[in-house]
């Protein structure tokens, strides 16, 4: 099992971490991941990502109240501070990133 509180939460005390909450059978949560890793390539240290499949997650899911597939969180400091819904294109994430950290 995934240790969330450990690798998310502590983890997001040093660094901020974006945690992508997929479906691994859905097209739009296979396309927004693999922009997701171009996006933590391309802003190299500034974050960390996560990819976590909701089905071996069901109690974030419900504790995030994660309603749509994908949905992506950003923790600081041991916070969910905003949230994306959806797939969208790498410079509208690039921007909400810059926003946020």
């Amino acid at each position: 099992m995934f240790d969330f509180d450990n690798k998310i939460i502590v983890r997001s005390y040093k660094v901020p971490v974006l945690v992508e909450f997929s479906s691994p059978s859905c097209g739009p949560c296979y396309w927004m991941e693999k922009t997701l890793i171009e996006v933590t390539r391309e802003m190299s240290g500034q974050f960390e990502f996560v990819s976590l499949p909701i089905e071996e997650c069901a109690d974030l899911v419900r504790q995030y109240q994660i309603l749509s597939n994908p949905t992506t969180i950003l923790y600081i400091n041991g916070e969910a501070i905003a949230r994306l819904k959806g797939a969208l294109p790498k410079i509208v994430i690039k921007q909400w990133l810059k926003d946020h950290i």
